[in-house]
């Protein structure tokens, strides 16, 4: 009676550490960060270049072309004709014959996973931590047929700071931060796809305070094509600023 009252006791515990590790443990952030890190490396991207369709229908999108170079630049060719240039972690944004406009500092996050590499990510602890993401709060959650780590909020908190992973991939899914009063949401879906691969997602979209203010779609990637420095330089010295 006793050994049996002891293996029910034992499978209760077996049981409840391993919901625990289902449902309630989430590895160190340091340790998701670097596997993120190292998922981006061992593919060897150092440059692409991205056909989009942006708009904020899908089925009347508009191309687009934007181009990624390690370490840190970034080019966008709106149909407009606006040029948007990012470098060092700043961005600017030209319309014909006006002065360059600074951008952001969320808009660069768009970008930012496709554009550095850092083995041991503590680049994306330290962004984490400047972006107040409290990564001591985490939870698993759906986004679309991905399983994702959420940290920095719970499953019901849609309005904290905070990044989801692709929890069996280690790929970005979704980043949600404060810019002033603003709430930015920053969405990478799909990847995996036969344009994009795990190079880039079949989506990016962006919402201010839920509304949706940028959506592109994936239509063709060349990657690790020739990309001259100079395709990522303007004038920054006479950029105004816009905090939206």
């Amino acid at each position: 009676m006793r050994f049996t009252a002891r293996r029910v006791v034992l499978s209760i515990v077996l049981l409840s550490l391993t919901a625990g590790v289902a449902f309630g443990h989430i590895s160190d952030t340091s340790w998701l960060m670097s596997r993120m890190a190292r998922t981006r490396e061992k593919m060897g991207v150092q440059r692409l270049k991205v056909q989009l369709k942006c708009g904020l229908d899908k089925d009347e999108g508009k191309p687009e072309i934007l181009y990624l170079k390690v370490p840190g630049k970034v080019r966008r060719e709106h149909t407009d004709g606006a040029i948007e240039v990012c470098s060092a972690g700043k961005c600017m944004l030209k319309r014909g014959d006006d002065e360059p406009v600074r951008q952001p500092e969320w808009v660069y996050l768009q970008y930012l996973y496709f554009v550095e590499t850092n083995q041991s990510g503590e680049r994306y602890v330290r962004l984490l931590s400047a972006l107040k993401v409290d990564t001591k709060v985490d939870t698993l959650t759906r986004a679309g047929k991905r399983l994702a780590i959420v940290l920095g909020a719970k499953e019901w908190e849609r309005d904290r700071p905070q990044f989801w992973l692709d929890k069996e991939r280690y790929l970005p899914l979704r980043l949600m931060t404060r810019a002033g009063k603003t709430l930015v949401d920053i969405q990478w879906r799909d990847w995996g796809t036969r344009v994009a691969g795990d190079w880039f997602p079949a989506e990016l979209e962006i919402r201010k305070d839920g509304k949706l203010v940028d959506r592109c779609v994936t239509e063709h990637v060349d990657v690790n094509e020739p990309m001259p420095d100079e395709l990522f330089k303007l004038d920054w010295k006479e950029a105004s600023n816009d905090d939206s």
